[in-house]
This record gives structure tokens, C-alpha cells and sequence, in this order.
């Protein structure tokens, strides 16, 4: 069980940072789902492929970034 510090952290216990391959750097994000709370490591990844393809005129994620910022080669 891990305890909360004075400035809000908490220190992920060993097993569970090897096993979701955590390293120090890592981004991790928190949410609640019903009455319970989840750690989402990668936040990022999760963000794109929740959000991939889910436009109208069929276009990628990528694609509309592209047609937005310009194409990065």
C-alpha cells in the first residue's frame, strides 16, 4: 500500500512499475471509470487511438494534422 506525501504524490510500488514498464519520464495519466480510478500509462497513445480515423470524409488523424500544421517529412 502506498502513502500520500505531503505535496500529494505516491510512490507505484516496484512490481507494478516493472510490469507496466514504467521509467522515470514516463507519462501516465489518471481517470475515473464509475466509482473507480485507473492509471492509463501512455496517455498519448491512448489519446491517438481513441481518436484515430473518427472523421467524416474518412481521413486519419495523421492526415488532418498534415492538412492542418503542414506536411512534416
Amino acid at each position: 500500500m502506498s502513502k500520500v506525501t505531503v505535496k500529494y504524490q505516491i510512490t507505484i510500488p516496484a512490481k507494478i512499475r516493472n510490469e507496466l514498464r514504467i521509467i522515470p519520464g514516463s507519462e501516465v495519466d489518471i481517470a475515473k471509470e464509475g466509482d473507480k480510478y485507473i492509471l492509463i500509462v501512455n496517455p498519448i497513445k491512448e489519446i491517438k487511438k481513441k481518436w484515430c480515423g473518427r472523421f467524416k470524409n474518412k481521413t486519419t488523424t495523421k492526415d488532418y494534422m498534415d492538412e492542418i500544421r503542414g506536411k512534416v517529412n
